[in-house]
């Protein structure tokens, strides 16, 4: 007892501290509890708040996109010389749908989306109301499409078809994916390795979904056209109502259209899609590709707008808005008048419908320059360009007769006889023909064979006693053979002399018309040591040289107004309308050096009585009695089995000339009997159209130099 460690009969002693402190396994439950009860608490309240309000929520968390797109803009107008409309922009109206609305059966998933946003919170979760609310979308679609059908006069199978059509692209390029995604996510065998390697492998490849995602396409969420030029009335009420118009807008867009077809289809000329590094971009805007389209392209081209639009997740449009407004091209004014070039590609379609691959006919004002005709056959409606199919294409491009071809400004030919006028102006200028030179023509040069005149190829007989404007009249080439033989045997400045007039004339140059693609022609450097036959084909327009129709017209041109060099164009004015139309300022013409007036009269002379004098050769196919006409045929030689080029190049009226014109026919013959008849009627058809008056016929007897 003594030695216990406590006394039974005194009361035990307290430990020191409180109860918990005795009982630590209880301060350890309260504490949980205290920690894990306020979870429970958040939890509930996140879990009722969802199941109350997260229908509501969820489409104002949807995600949205904002894109912009441009707005199209007109092009300015292209006007012939008394206002009429050649081309202009036409607005047609696109109807787009979007798919899911034009998609049937229609998908579930985005019809229970739609049900549910047309359901108030707490109605979504009966199930009655919300198959209530399913198929009032299906009716809205139905009501939709037929009033679509109506409005835009399209019969509702036909709409249909097109529907179907859309949904069928897009499923091939569903299934497209579908199979490429199924054959990338074939099961790949472990690799072999390491027990290190199969580790890894489990721990950095995700694991494989028993069930794949359906795929969804950009297709399936953006809007396809449907409807093309549809009214203005359709299109206003879809832009007025778009509730009676679900998943359905309205794109416009502007078309080049061409008011009078294949008139004067090679100057006004064309446009198409500006193109980038992915091919022809629908949404780009236009640019000219020919013609004044092409050269005033800086004119007539408008600067397009620019809009931004928000789509919901959906790709549905939920607003838009213009940042930048669109600006209208300005109008271009033609120098060209309509009855004219009307009536000359009447009379070059007649005369090329014989077998003549094309011809040209050019008319220009022979002080300023200014076009008023210039016709090309055969032509093309540039309206079919505009969204050319394969087959419309391979027709033009595999014509023969080259229809896209511009003979006015691309058509470089051997002139033939017409480049006489320029060979008499060298010779007389030069001094080795001096005025009055005269040869005894026998019809052929030293041989009968060679270097021959067209009437001794055809009768046998010469012109007999000839001068230099005799030799024009009558087309004598025996007399350009002589001279030009006599200017080639002077030495080689005797070819340089020719040579150096016609580039006087503007020949192996541009004339500088304000059209794309104008060719120089073909006038060959003069050899070192030129040998007499060149000199002799030049002469005579034959050889190497070659000359454009518009060369040959403003030759004629500088002949008739006293030695000026024109500068052709066609675009008179542009400016923001018709009403505010800024004249442009014409092109300064060249006087050319060392041209006398007394030549100049020689050649006139000669000239006129092409057509005037009864053993002229224009004299019974081209003279009118009420109209004195100056001018030269020519008949140019290709060579083989081809017909020759003819030509008839002018001016009008003869005593005091206001207009310069050219006829070339490609392999038709001679220039006198295929050329003449349509340069004839050319003349009484600017008579008639009030562009020539009546002119005073000069007698054959004030000839210079008789």
């Amino acid at each position: 007892m003594l030695n216990r460690p406590t006394n039974d009969l005194l009361p035990r002693a307290e430990p020191e501290g409180s109860r918990w402190d005795r009982q630590p396994g209880s301060r350890l439950t309260l504490l949980t509890v205290a920690m894990i009860l306020p979870l429970l608490l958040i939890g509930w309240r996140v879990t009722a708040t969802v199941q109350r309000s997260g229908d509501e929520l969820a489409p104002r968390s949807s995600p949205v996109t904002v894109t912009t797109r441009p707005i199209p803009t007109h092009g300015g107008r292209v006007l012939a010389d008394d206002g009429s409309v050649l081309a202009h922009d036409q607005q047609r109206f696109q109807v787009l749908v979007h798919y899911r609305w034009l998609q049937s059966p229609t998908d579930r998933s985005w019809l229970q989306g739609q049900a549910l946003e047309h359901l108030e919170p707490h109605a979504r979760r009966d199930g009655a109301r919300l198959a209530a609310a399913r198929n009032e979308v299906l009716a809205r679609r139905e009501t939709m499409l037929d009033e679509l059908s109506s409005r835009c006069r399209v019969g509702r199978s036909e709409l249909d078809r097109r529907m179907s059509d859309v949904q069928q692209r897009v499923e091939r390029m569903v299934t497209s994916v579908q199979r490429r995604r199924t054959r990338d996510s074939a099961p790949v065998p472990d690799p072999v390795g390491s027990f290190l390697d199969s580790l890894k492998t489990a721990l950095t490849t995700p694991p494989r979904r028993a069930a794949t995602e359906p795929v969804v396409i950009t297709e399936e969420l953006v809007y396809h056209r449907l409807l093309d030029n549809v009214p203005l009335e359709a299109a206003a009420a879809i832009q007025e109502h778009p509730e009676r118009f679900p998943g359905v807008t309205v794109r416009v867009e502007t078309r080049r259209v061409y008011q009078h077809g294949s008139l004067a289809a090679h100057v006004v000329g064309t446009r198409r899609r500006r193109s980038s590094s992915r091919g022809v971009v629908p949404d780009r805007e236009w640019v000219g590709s020919t013609g004044v389209e092409k050269s005033y392209d800086h004119v007539l081209r408008g600067q397009p707008g620019l809009r931004r639009i928000v789509t919901n997740r959906h790709g549905e449009v939920v607003s838009t808005r213009v940042l930048k407004p669109p600006r209208r091209g300005r109008d271009v004014q033609l120098t060209l008048s309509l009855h004219l070039q009307r009536q000359a590609e009447s009379l070059l379609d007649e005369a090329t419908s014989g077998g003549s691959p094309g011809g040209a006919i050019v008319v220009i004002d022979l002080h300023t320059g200014a076009v008023r005709a210039a016709a090309s056959a055969p032509r093309f409606d540039p309206n079919l360009l505009i969204a050319p199919d394969a087959a419309t294409w391979q027709k033009l491009t595999e014509d023969p007769r080259r229809p896209l071809f511009c003979r006015v400004t691309g058509m470089a030919l051997p002139p033939g006889s017409v480049f006489k006028s320029l060979t008499a102006t060298a010779l007389l200028e030069s001094g080795l023909v001096p005025d009055g030179h005269s040869i005894a023509c026998r019809g052929f040069l030293d041989r009968p064979s060679h270097h021959r005149c067209y009437v001794f190829s055809r009768f046998g007989v010469g012109h007999g006693k000839t001068d230099l404007g005799d030799a024009l009249c009558r087309s004598c080439n025996v007399f350009f053979f002589d001279a030009a033989r006599r200017l080639a045997r002077s030495g080689p400045t005797g070819h340089n002399n020719l040579h150096r007039w016609a580039e006087r004339f503007g020949f192996g140059h541009p004339t500088g018309i304000d059209l794309p693609g104008e060719s120089s022609g073909d006038l060959p450097a003069p050899p070192t040591r030129p040998l007499i036959s060149e000199t002799m084909q030049l002469a005579i327009g034959q050889g190497p040289v070659t000359a454009t129709p518009l060369q040959i017209v403003r030759m004629m041109a500088a002949i008739a107004n006293g030695g000026s060099l024109v500068t052709p164009h066609v675009v008179s004015g542009h400016g923001p309308d018709s009403a505010a139309l800024a004249t442009r300022a014409e092109p300064r013409a060249t006087r050319i050096p060392d041209l006398s007036p007394r030549t100049l009269a020689i050649v006139q002379d000669g000239l006129r009585r092409v057509v005037e004098d009864p053993l002229g050769t224009g004299y019974k196919r081209i003279r009118l009695p009420e109209m004195a006409i100056a001018g030269k045929t020519g008949t140019a030689e290709v060579g083989g089995d081809l017909e020759d080029h003819a030509w008839f190049a002018g001016y009008v009226p003869a005593d005091r000339p206001r207009l310069a014109f050219v006829v070339v026919l490609e392999h038709a013959g001679s220039g006198g009997r295929q050329a003449g008849p349509v340069a004839r009627q050319l003349v009484q058809s600017m008579r008639a159209h009030g562009l020539i008056g009546p002119a005073t016929r000069v007698s054959l007897s004030d000839k210079p130099g008789r």
